[in-house]
């Protein structure tokens, strides 16, 4: 072995070694941290946008057609799949801009659209109520 091919191969070892440590010091959480991060950033979301029982009453009223218990908390589980998407996307290092931030609300609420059909446009109400909390979302995300 030559003394500049022991010199490369040592500088090739070195960088493998730097990389490795690099690629570790860098590397993405796991799971689990991913996971309470997500779940931590989706409840401060949802504290910062805690509505009045009474505003929340009159957005259930108004994508249900009645504020009953029931549909108050249909309302609060698709809010807060939203709350965790919106959570997820941030975390995953998306920026989240206005239009960004109808498309996702637009997707939580579609999934839920089998949970709306008895509502009069259930779907495009739930919508436009979620979409009215983005300068809030927004102040939260940053």
């Amino acid at each position: 072995m030559s003394k500049n091919s022991g010199k490369f191969l040592l500088a090739g070892v070195l960088g493998a070694v730097a990389g490795a440590i690099g690629g570790l010091l860098l590397a993405p959480k796991s799971g689990k941290e991913t996971r309470e991060d997500i779940a931590r950033m989706a409840k401060e979301i949802s504290d910062q946008l805690k509505n009045e029982a009474s505003t929340t009453s009159a957005r259930v009223k108004e994508v249900f057609g009645v504020a009953s218990d029931e549909a108050k908390q249909k309302y609060m589980e698709i809010r807060d799949s939203l709350f965790a998407k919106v959570a997820a996307v941030k975390s995953a290092g998306e920026e989240i801009d206005k239009e960004r931030y109808a498309q996702i609300v637009d997707d939580v609420v579609e999934s839920f659209k089998s949970d709306l059909e008895g509502a009069k446009s259930g779907v495009k109400k739930m919508s436009e109520q979620m979409k009215k909390d983005w300068l809030k979302v927004k102040k939260a995300i940053a």
